[in-house]
């Protein structure tokens, strides 16, 4: 009950507001930041997914949020034979042994042995990022050299899952 009170009586921060606000005057300015925002978040969104896919997990691809929600069951026996048996300890282990920030997937309703978790895709410096969006110009593809060079973070937060993942084996 704590936790809907929270979701329910928590009021969006005034910084928030404030964007919220200046968003929906539009204008040329915040059509190319969100233009921008959506190029780079579906090409790290594709990296994300196919980097969870490479290491085993089952993830469906983003259709436009900067969320992935991986399902680590065909590492049960592995993660088993390391203590782990629920999405909490999953989540605690990446955390703990990788350094790697999810949540489990028991907080979103889901049954807690199934081996499920949130990754928000958005640990990246997004003013860097952006700038050097805009410099590539329209037509030049968002790569994973770019991504290793603007949202390195979340890069090098697969890489250490990926070794953790081939360690409990």
């Amino acid at each position: 009950m704590a936790s809907v009170a929270s979701e329910t009586y928590t009021s969006t921060s005034t910084p928030v507001q404030y964007a919220a606000t200046r968003a929906f005057l539009g204008g040329s300015e915040i059509e190319r930041y969100l233009w921008l925002s959506r190029r780079i978040l579906k090409a790290l969104g594709h990296y994300v997914t196919w980097q969870l896919r490479r290491c085993g997990a089952a993830v469906a691809a983003p259709e436009g949020a900067f969320y992935l929600f991986p399902d680590f069951d065909a590492h049960r026996e592995a993660l088993r034979a390391h203590g782990i048996t629920t999405s909490a300890e999953l989540c605690a282990g990446l955390l703990d042994e990788a350094g790697v920030a999810m949540l489990p997937g028991s907080v979103f309703g889901r049954p807690p042995q199934e081996l499920t978790a949130r990754l928000a895709n958005v640990d990246f410096d997004g003013a860097r990022a952006l700038a050097a969006a805009e410099q590539l110009g329209q037509d030049a593809p968002i790569d994973a050299e770019f991504l290793r060079l603007y949202c390195s973070n979340m890069v090098q937060a697969l890489g250490s899952l990926d070794r953790w993942l081939t360690e409990l084996r």
